[in-house]
């Protein structure tokens, strides 16, 4: 019996077995990690594909930047998500979709793009065609547009 095992709000009943519940917590990241694509997880880090979950990290990094450059430098804009594709791609476990969004410049003519986002499976809602959300455009390339307002840090 440890020491804890009888403190209210630990999640144990009393004479719990914390190393099982600890092996349950490994099993589900495991699981986590290989419904995202890298084969061994945390248990067999030698089956892991390093190499996707790098480029994967690469990926999502990228995105972020990107976005961040262009909430920085460019002009404000509504952007409304017109359809979305998904692109059978996946970074990170997310899907990848192909957004097609009618822009819609402070003062100016509204255009169409096309615009690939990796977006979470948790997050997807928020992306209902139809959906309008305020966006930049960044001055160099119209076609470059973020979702946001300001630079996230």
């Amino acid at each position: 019996m440890g020491m804890f095992d009888n403190l209210p709000g630990t999640g144990a009943p009393a004479g719990g077995d914390w190393a099982k519940q600890a092996a349950e917590a490994q099993a589900a990241a495991d699981a986590m990690l290989k419904s995202s694509g890298y084969a061994g997880g945390l248990a067999d880090p030698a089956a892991m594909d390093v190499t996707q979950l790098t480029a994967d990290r690469a990926a999502i990094e990228a995105q972020a930047h990107e976005q961040n450059r262009i909430l920085t430098v460019g002009s404000p804009a509504t952007l409304t998500i017109v359809g979305k594709t998904d692109t059978g791609e996946k970074a990170g476990g997310n899907p990848v979709y192909l957004l097609e969004l009618k822009v819609e410049p402070e003062g100016g003519t509204a255009y169409t793009v096309k615009k690939k986002e990796i977006i979470s499976s948790v997050a997807l809602a928020g992306y209902a065609d139809g959906t309008s959300m305020a966006g930049r455009i960044d001055p160099a390339d119209k076609d470059a547009v973020a979702f946001g307002d300001k630079p996230f840090r």
